[in-house]
């Protein structure tokens, strides 16, 4: 396994109820698969679930199948129900308490549990479906899992308003993808404003298309919702390309939107570049395409950022022009300055509705001023948030914050 992984597993691991400690370079020698898995005790989906995993593991081994591992990453209360839980495990497990177990379920997306995911030898994810590969493959014929591409799932044809034709049109351009459905208040909200800002990106280029991949309920609603917009979208028989395509990208929520690159010149897979367009689509503002992901930017274009990576906020909603120039050109030149290295994005609200209002409300901050307020959201770390006194927003300032954002207060 690459030194990488083994450092962020931690030195150590412990076998059932702790009696038995193994560096964790030892553990995971010679292993070209890694299982993470996420669970606790106090968990029934978890309860049902650790039985059929500890028989599918044992079954592995009996037959010979050692070239892989699995390591549990406990999500238990307390240290006593984590020694219960892992009495019956047979397989390693990171310490109760390990100071990485936050950062890997972070990494790993181990938002909802029974979470398990599969790595290859170098820590590059190869499913985090491990729970359903367990579920339909008890013999393990088809382990590791490894999904299909994109291109293997996406189909022949898509439908635009003069018909079908051939995907294979599409190679050469970047490709949007909607996942939406006309039963959702929030998309036929959202829906006009994509209609109008495809039409004004089709009139300044045609290096892109956009599809649209429906959650409808029956083939009436797709055509009713279809009917509405300006793009194309994926036939609606194509039920299973759909559904495979959604979990491809781990889609759980509607509307969604991304952006991939061509395909590559020399055949493979489309780049994913972003995976969060609805806030610089509501933006208006297109000049940045395809939307390469900053460390910066808008609270209100920040989508699912917010809940995923650690957020430096500016608020200033009541401030005026020159202000507000002179904050956003702070927190850029913070986040270079950062050069990505915290992990960190680096965010300034100046709309007083959006999102301002209600992360405001949220921490319980003070209503708008004529002053900046600044906070660091670490929704991650189990909806932590922290807030600075500081009013004059420089870059010393900010720096300063990060370096010691003081007491840790909770959401």
């Amino acid at each position: 396994m690459s030194e990488d992984f083994v450092t962020s597993i931690g030195e150590d691991l412990v076998y059932s109820n702790g009696g038995l400690i193994v560096k964790t370079a030892d553990a995971l020698s010679g292993k070209k698969t890694i299982m993470l898995y996420f669970s606790a005790h106090w968990c029934p989906p978890c309860q049902r679930f650790t039985p059929k995993l500890i028989e599918f593991y044992n079954s592995m081994k009996d037959h010979g199948k050692h070239d892989f591992e699995l390591i549990f990453v406990s999500f238990d209360k307390n240290e006593n129900e984590f020694k219960e839980y892992t009495s019956e495990m047979p397989w390693p497990c990171l310490p109760f308490g390990s100071d990485t177990k936050d950062t890997l379920g972070r990494k790993y997306e181990a938002e909802g549990i029974p979470h398990l995911v599969v790595v290859d030898e170098n820590g590059e994810v190869i499913t985090k479906d491990g729970v359903d590969g367990v579920r339909s493959d008890e013999s393990g014929e088809r382990y590791p899992w490894k999904p299909k591409s994109l291109s293997e799932l996406w189909p022949e044809k898509i439908l635009t308003k003069s018909g079908l034709v051939d995907s294979s049109t599409l190679d050469d351009k970047y490709l949007m993808l909607y996942f939406s459905a006309h039963w959702c208040p929030p998309c036929r909200s959202f829906t006009p404003v994509l209609s109008k800002a495809y039409t004004k990106l089709k009139a300044e280029r045609d290096d892109f298309e956009l599809v649209f991949l429906s959650s409808d309920q029956d083939q009436t609603s797709f055509n009713e919702y279809f009917d509405e917009m300006t793009f194309c979208a994926l036939p609606y028989e194509e039920r299973e390309a759909k559904n495979s395509i959604s979990k491809h990208f781990g889609i759980r929520g509607i509307p969604s939107l991304l952006i991939l690159g061509p395909v590559p010149a020399n055949g493979g897979e489309r780049p994913l570049i972003n995976k969060s367009l609805r806030g610089i689509i509501e933006s208006g503002d297109f000049s940045d395409f395809p939307f390469h992901p900053k460390s910066y930017g808008a609270l209100d274009q920040a989508g699912g950022d917010i809940n995923n990576a650690k957020c430096l906020v500016v608020f200033h909603e009541n401030g005026d022009d020159d202000e507000q120039k002179e904050l956003i050109d702070v927190m850029k030149a913070v986040s270079e300055k950062c050069n990505d290295k915290t992990g960190m994005k680096f965010l300034w609200a100046l709309n007083p509705n959006g999102l301002a209002p209600r992360v405001r409300a949220a921490a319980n901050l003070p209503k708008m001023s004529d002053k900046p307020t600044m906070i660091m959201l670490d929704l991650p770390d189990q909806g932590g948030y922290y807030v600075s006194k500081e009013t004059d927003i420089t870059i010393k300032n900010v720096m300063k914050f990060i370096e010691g954002p003081g007491d840790r207060q909770q959401l």
